[in-house]
């Protein structure tokens, strides 16, 4: 039992490795773009579709969902969720390999509590893993802890998508995000029905899926999750400060994923009440307090980065604007064989009204260079 747990976490490490190495590889894509701002919605998708880099990257963002959901099928949700800490330090590392951004110390900090965690986490008494079939998902949320938990955050989902959505304040960023991280963990908490619950291989597969009218419910709702998460992280992060969104909307995304494990699936039950001692109990807690403060800090900082680094590109391309020559003119080359110097670069005005001619555009030239060199009437 404790075997199917091991692989749970090390799917779970590696989907959310995979899903973060998409992310690189979007990003060095996006590079070689042109500025989105200046592309129509039509041409940027264009311009997407063309960087083999960039669609390698989204390829890889999708390719992740599926060693994920069975890791969340085969093993407990509050030790699967985790791993989403082991993708933050592999996106940390792989942005100073391949896109040589610097990594600080506080981000070496960060992920020396994020492995501190999952060390203490992942060591004592193995916790049982917690796979379910449709009907004891049915089940648990039909209890009072299943559906109260699931009530209380779609609430919190609907009044902060209602309070920031209608008004532009300061917190409406930070909102928006924690009302995606819910959404993220309600979708993959859902997905663990949907998608978790079937048993492919035998002749239970049809009735426990598309036979079922609950579990279209669980298929809707996941879905309606990652839809919702989607857009709001989008509005969020358009509203708000990438180094306030990232990190909110990564911390309730784990602790409610851990929370729910916890209390509606029950996943700490048996070990809690037999088998682990008080300072098991404290060291398991705080485990899960570390990783998530270590996900808040490399989310942050990793947050940071990316705006430090939009302001420099940003501010190089309006010092290229201000370099470049402005419209109307045009460099010429003058090339003397006396003692002047061999090249002088001269900028003439070449505009002239609509109505004049090429000769009197000519002759203006023409002028104006023997004006600079009259040796050369």
């Amino acid at each position: 039992m404790a075997t199917e747990n091991v692989i749970a976490i090390l799917l779970g490490c590696l989907a959310n490795s995979i899903y973060n190495i998409g992310l690189i590889f979007k990003k060095r894509g996006i590079c070689s773009l042109p500025e989105l701002e200046t592309q129509t919605v039509w041409q940027n998708i264009k311009n997407f579709a063309k960087c083999k880099t960039w669609v390698f990257g989204y390829l890889l963002t999708i390719v992740q969902w599926f060693p994920l959901m069975y890791a969340i099928k085969l093993g407990s949700l509050s030790l699967v969720a985790p791993t989403m800490a082991v993708g933050f330090i592999v996106l940390i590392l792989l942005s100073w390999l391949f896109l040589k951004e610097p990594i600080t110390i506080l981000e070496i900090s960060g992920i020396g509590v994020i492995i501190v965690g999952i060390i203490a986490l992942y060591s004592g008494p193995p916790i049982d893993p917690a796979h379910f079939n449709l009907d004891e998902m049915i089940y648990r949320f039909s209890q009072p802890k299943g559906y109260g938990f699931l009530i209380t955050f779609a609430v919190f989902i609907v009044v902060m998508l209602i309070v920031s959505l209608g008004r532009k304040f300061t917190q409406a960023g930070a909102l928006l995000g924690m009302a995606s991280g819910f959404s993220y963990a309600l979708a993959t908490i859902f997905a663990k029905g949907a998608i978790g619950s079937l048993r492919f291989g035998t002749g239970e597969f049809w009735q426990n899926s598309v036979m079922r009218w609950e579990w279209w419910i669980f298929l809707f709702i996941m879905i309606i999750g990652y839809i919702v998460a989607f857009t709001s992280q989008q509005i969020a992060l358009d509203r708000g400060k990438a180094i306030v969104v990232s990190p909110t909307l990564d911390i309730m995304n784990l602790f409610t994923q851990v929370t729910a494990g916890i209390i509606v699936f029950a996943e700490w039950y048996t070990v809690w009440e037999s088998t682990l001692l008080l300072w098991q109990k404290a060291l398991k807690v705080s485990a899960i307090i570390m990783i998530i403060f270590g996900v808040a800090m490399l989310s942050f900082f990793k947050a940071k980065s990316e705006v430090m680094n939009k302001t420099k590109t940003t501010l190089k391309k309006n010092k290229e604007d201000e370099d470049a020559p402005a419209e109307g003119t045009k460099a010429v080359s003058l090339k003397e064989e006396d003692a002047t110097p061999l090249s002088q670069e001269v900028k003439i005005d070449i505009k002239a009204p609509p109505t004049s001619s090429k000769s009197i555009l000519q002759k203006n030239i023409t002028e104006k260079v023997l004006e600079i060199n009259p040796h050369k009437q």
